[in-house]
């Protein structure tokens, strides 16, 4: 892993054990598209000598069905599994170009393993334009059958960044002290922590304010988290420094004698949106925790004389 870990980033790490881990599990599926295309290139170089007139199609067409069957296969078994990778940062375009590379690979390999044995049992002149036709058709065959489903999954994925769920709906009016903000900016920093689908970038104290920015995962950061951690990961590392999820922000505004403003946004625009809204919510109530149970003063001391 040390070396590995030298020229792979942790995100793009976690992204290739997961793509390897869906072809391992359809292997005895990728196994046969890679002998069938294997066949079909060894048959395609040499169809004078093996095949005439149309039965070379009909080899063709059922290498295709079959390319579409592993195509399927290889789409996510569960919707959860697929936000799985978009919220260890794979954009929709990646997912998009995974769904296609995978099967193109497999098909490729069986190209090239074709070419080998017709180069070890030739049974004509191999000639150039049925090298360059068969590798044509490999490339077909590893692109056209996984378009649909690299679009549906490309699809769901950009459904799934935004189908944010609120953070927290509650607001109630708190009012705080400046001397108080150490410990509030501690007590926050604390809970953020508990949270699997938020990812602390930092939590600043300036002069009578407090800034919190994080990052936003969505509603399967408890199981990314589960998935990274089982791979050996550390999520904050990995989630921390990946601009393709979404930075929200807020900054507690502290005035003595008066009731505290949050401020609130999302993205280096600095815009409001209703999950920007919703982590100015969640922050509210988390003053309002601190005040219940651990400001000094919380209650009324009654004193006996």
């Amino acid at each position: 892993m040390g070396l590995i870990d030298r020229y792979i980033d942790p995100k793009t790490e976690a992204i290739l054990r997961i793509v390897i881990k869906k072809i391992v599990h359809r292997f005895p599926l990728s196994l046969c598209m890679i002998i069938s295309t294997t066949i079909l290139t060894y048959i395609f170089i040499f169809y004078e000598v093996l095949l005439a007139g149309w039965n070379v199609f009909i080899i063709l067409i059922m290498t295709f069905l079959l390319a579409i069957t592993t195509s399927f296969a290889f789409e996510y078994d569960t919707k959860d599994e697929l936000m799985n990778l978009i919220n260890i940062g794979v954009s929709p375009s990646d997912i998009f170009k995974i769904g296609i590379i995978r099967l193109l690979s497999i098909s490729l390999i069986g190209y090239f393993i074709g070419i080998i044995l017709a180069i070890i049992f030739p049974l004509s002149e191999i000639k150039n334009n049925m090298l360059f036709y068969s590798l044509l058709i490999s490339i077909m065959l590893g692109m056209f059958p996984s378009l649909y489903s690299s679009l549906k999954s490309m699809q769901i994925s950009l459904v799934g960044r935004i189908a944010f769920r609120p953070l927290m709906e509650n607001i109630a009016p708190v009012i705080l002290s400046v001397k108080e903000l150490p410990h509030v900016k501690d007590y926050i920093e604390e809970r953020l922590k508990e949270r699997e689908d938020l990812v602390i970038l930092s939590v600043n104290t300036k002069e009578n304010s407090i800034e919190i920015l994080c990052r936003y995962l969505g509603d399967t950061g408890r199981l990314t988290f589960v998935t990274l951690s089982s791979l050996g990961i550390n999520p904050d590392e990995s989630l921390k420094n990946d601009e393709t999820l979404p930075i929200i922000g807020a900054r507690v505004i502290v005035k003595e004698g008066s009731k505290t403003i949050i401020d609130y946004w999302e993205g280096k625009e600095r815009k409001k949106s209703f999950i920007s809204q919703s982590f100015q919510s969640y922050i509210q109530q988390l003053l309002i925790e601190y005040k219940v149970f651990k400001s000094k003063g919380r209650g009324f001391e009654f004193k006996s004389y």
